[in-house]
């Protein structure tokens, strides 16, 4: 469909919403009387502990997100979301060291719990289904549903695995929709339209409903939803720079595509209940969404200038992405007498594709050999790398809980069955490299033959220089979990809790080629764990205004296996003394084991003042052990995942929630977060004595730096803020609507802490890429609530900052340990990779934006 047509359609969908108004406008005439009437603020319920709760009753630090406190505050996918979740970030890595080129590639942090390895440390789950992605090779890419027609987000920060298993190890982000209407009818509706500045529109719309079929016994729901998100990075070309001057940089020539890094998400949404009689009921459900990026927001530094909003990339071709997933489940529901009972089955199946641009990647990679000295690929230069995320889970969840609220005990368990099977396949294809690599060889004297394809004697027909369409995961889990509350006063409850799983593993892996140097082979290698993750919690909770509590739980991770890396990564696996392997190349471990987190946390709950004043407050301390972490090898640019020693981490987190009047809320909320490595580590099977790295590998003794020293520290920013007011008086001249005006003010603190590729005591380091940086974001939003209606203007990134996220190059080959050469081969002279990459966030954007409720 044309932008022209999607323009119309949104057209109409601000023309639907004056229609549907006629159909019950007493929606938001209650909500403004109940909003009005107050004084207080608004009690939340969650099922954080896997049932119904009062957020202020849950021994959690967790935020929780409704979908009219989404949309007044902007939100509208998981970028946005994060920034207002104090102790949560996220990261868009799509250029990154372990990503493949794919702004779609993320990571979710929580309280400094992150790794861009193995499986995810922060669970993401649709209502009770996970929907996380493993990390395997470097077309792994994450999720999200776009945040429409939800009952609510919530965040539960700290490991959850005794109720939510593998993959919460860090915390859960979940997402729960809205279950159909069995007595009375409903809707939503929004529409939106925005301009970024030098950047091209955004626009949306959506509408869902729902009611009741027969009434009292069967109800609906139903959505759709698209939504253009327009880009702000060009597409350019340029002039390359002189070979013989290793300083020089591109130029900028022309404009190739304009805003060239759009995106679109259409999702659709269906669900039943079936009141079958008073104790049971049947609610089956399917979403499905697809994920359309035309290419990187990732720009060249050396062609941009962010400080005046422009952003150019230099790619030789777009990094194109598809991303269509659907999860289809059954929920029964009923009541066996002695406890509530809940039966969920999910099936979850997703097909991305996405090609990757290789062309600089390739040309920074093989300059190493001679010859090939400019990175910039000349005119007509292709290599591409076409990935997918292929994926195929089974899900099954029986649930019993006791059915008395109010009884001095109450509990909750179940049992777990999870089949996973995710595979990404890749191939490397550039029909022009190996020629040019050829016609230097024969430059000097040593010309290579038509049969043999980059240094090695395996050829590569049609440029296919790696073929890999086996990197497979499949992961089978059985898991039973329980958590029991005994009140042993009216005031004080001790809360218990453990998970028992099985949890089997079989990594799969078939590839080969030039690039790897080694022919097509496939191998094979399976994992058996029992995880236990138990969690303990004492709360005292003397009234309904006042909890204080203190908990200990663990969370967990299984363990996976690695892909072969090429030969050109030799000089990297000898600095880490990694073993030679039959072939006289060095070898990277096989597999990887399983890592656990312990949390210990102290947090209080607090409201004041008649309820206008509540206070949520907690500290943390955290104990992660055998981290799961990637190894990137800058020679190469390529990765492997070993476990890297033990961490320690602190922090907390402080939240101020004030309605003084009726018309006026703050919210003001900061976290703090560092988390450093205990002790230095090594990589294979060498160890740490004190100074360096030392054993023997392959019959012969060795020495070499640590990959990690001891107080590296994780990524995370050490603070983040967030001030957010809304006032909103009714207006009794202009017929008792509700005008409003709110700020959203976010800020994080940069990293001060070195991490380990960036610390030159490693093995393994770069000084020149930084960690995070300083971010601050201003958002603000003003209109009119009336009869169901809300009708606003907004402005985000209202100073226009342009902080760079993340900054990588493809190729380090200059690192130095100490007194010696990352390229350790006389072959493999320092190079000069200048192109650096840059990530960083959508420059000031104005718009409107209508929803209507009944």
């Amino acid at each position: 469909m044309s932008q022209g047509r999607y323009r119309w359609a949104l057209i109409g969908a601000f023309a639907a919403l004056s229609q549907i108004s006629s159909i019950q406008p007493s929606f938001g005439q209650q909500q403004q009387a109940a909003e009005s009437s107050g004084g207080g603020l608004m009690e939340i319920v969650v099922t954080a502990e896997r049932r119904e709760e009062r957020l202020q009753d849950v021994p959690i630090s967790v935020a929780a997100f409704s979908q009219q406190k989404l949309d007044s505050q902007g939100l509208k996918s998981i970028d946005d979301l994060s920034r207002l979740s104090p102790g949560m970030t996220f990261m868009r890595q799509g250029m990154g060291s372990s990503a493949n080129y794919n702004d779609e590639n993320s990571d979710i942090n929580i309280r400094g719990v992150d790794s861009t390895a193995g499986s995810p440390t922060t669970g993401v789950y649709i209502d009770d289904t996970p929907i996380q992605s493993r990390h395997i090779g470097f077309g792994a890419v994450q999720v999200y549903p776009q945040l429409f027609d939800l009952e609510r987000v919530e965040v539960l920060r700290g490991p959850q695995g005794t109720l939510f298993g593998a993959g919460a190890e860090g915390g859960v982000v979940r997402f729960i929709t809205p279950s159909p209407g069995l007595t009375a009818d409903s809707g939503y509706l929004r529409a939106e339209y925005a301009n970024t500045q030098d950047g091209a529109p955004s626009y949306e719309g959506g509408a869902a409903v729902g009611g009741p079929i027969i009434d009292g016994v069967l109800g609906f729901r139903a959505s759709v939803s698209f939504r253009h998100d327009g880009g702000w990075v060009d597409r350019v070309s340029y002039t390359r720079p002189d070979p013989a001057d290793p300083l020089s940089l591109p130029v900028y020539q022309s404009t190739t595509q304009f805003n060239a890094n759009w995106s679109e998400t259409a999702t659709g949404r269906g669900a039943l209940l079936w009141q079958v009689n008073d104790q049971w009921s049947i609610e089956p459900s399917i979403y499905a969404q697809t994920l359309n990026i035309n290419d990187t927001a990732a720009y060249w530094q050396t062609l941009s200038n962010p400080s005046e909003n422009v952003f150019r990339n230099g790619n030789a071709l777009t990094n194109p992405s598809t991303d269509p997933w659907y999860l289809a489940a059954l929920k029964v529901s009923g009541d066996l007498g002695f406890a509530s009972f809940v039966s969920s089955t999910s099936y979850y199946h997703r097909s991305q594709h996405s090609t990757s641009d290789y062309t600089q990647y390739l040309r920074a990679t093989y300059a190493f050999f001679g010859g090939l000295a400019n990175i910039y690929p000349q005119p007509g230069d292709m290599g591409y790398a076409p990935f997918g995320d292929k994926q195929h889970n089974i899900y099954q969840e029986f649930r019993f809980a006791s059915k008395d609220a109010n009884s001095r005990f109450n509990w909750t368990g179940g049992l777990f069955y999870a089949h996973t099977n995710e595979n990404i396949p890749e191939n490397i294809i550039d029909p022009t490299l190996n020629t040019q690599v050829n016609d230097y060889l024969t430059s000097v004297g040593a010309p290579g033959a038509d049969s043999v394809c980059l240094f090695t004697t395996i050829p590569c027909p049609n440029g296919l220089i790696y073929y890999g369409p086996i990197d497979r995961v499949i992961e089978e889990q059985f898991a039973a979990f329980g958590e029991a509350n005994f009140k042993f006063t009216d005031a004080w409850k001790i809360t218990l809790g453990l998970r028992v799983a099985t949890d089997k593993v079989t990594g799969d892996v078939g590839g080969g080629g030039a690039f790897l140097g080694t022919p097509y082979a496939e191998t094979s290698s399976s994992t058996t764990e029992h995880p236990v993750t138990p969690r303990l919690v004492l709360s005292y909770q003397p009234d309904r205004d006042d909890l204080f509590y203190a908990s200990a739980s663990k969370g967990y991770r299984s363990g996976g296996v690695n892909v072969a890396v090429g030969i050109i990564c030799d000089p990297n696996l000898q600095a880490l003394g990694l073993p030679l392997g039959p072939n006289g190349h060095y070898e990277v471990p096989n597999a990887y084991n399983s890592d656990s987190l312990w949390q210990y946390e102290l947090g209080a709950k607090n409201a004041f003042l008649d309820h206008k004043l509540q206070i949520n407050t907690s500290i943390f301390y955290t104990d992660w052990s055998n981290i799961q972490q990637n190894v990137y090898l800058p020679v190469c640019g390529e990765q492997f995942v070993a476990n890297l020693g033990h961490t320690h981490g602190t922090g907390g987190d402080i939240e101020f929630i004030y309605r003084p009047i009726s018309p006026l809320t703050f919210d003001a909320s900061a976290a703090y977060t560092v988390s450093k490595y205990t002790q230095a580590s090594c990589a294979g099977v060498l160890q740490f004595n004190g100074t360096s790295c030392a054993g023997t590998v392959s019959g012969k003794p060795e020495s070499v730096a640590p990959i990690v020293s001891k107080n590296d520290q994780l990524p995370a920013a050490p603070w983040t803020f967030l001030i957010s007011g809304e006032y909103a008086p009714i207006l009794e001249a202009f017929g008792g609507r509700t005008a409003y005006f709110r700020v959203d003010y976010q800020h994080s603190t940069a990293q001060t802490g070195i991490l380990p590729g960036q610390n030159f005591n490693n093995a393994l380091f770069d000084t020149t890429l930084p960690g995070l940086p300083s971010l601050t974001n201003l958002s603000l939003r003003a209109g009119l609530r009336f009869g169901g209606y809300d009708l606003s203007v907004f402005a985000n990134n209202v100073t226009n900052q342009n902080p760079k996220l993340f900054q990588s190059r493809d190729i380090n080959d200059g690192c130095q340990i100490p007194g010696t050469a990352c390229g350790v081969a006389p072959n493999h002279p320092t190079t000069t990779d200048n192109l650096y990459f840059a990530r960083g966030v959508r420059p000031r954007t104005i718009g409107l934006t209508a929803t209507y409720r009944y």
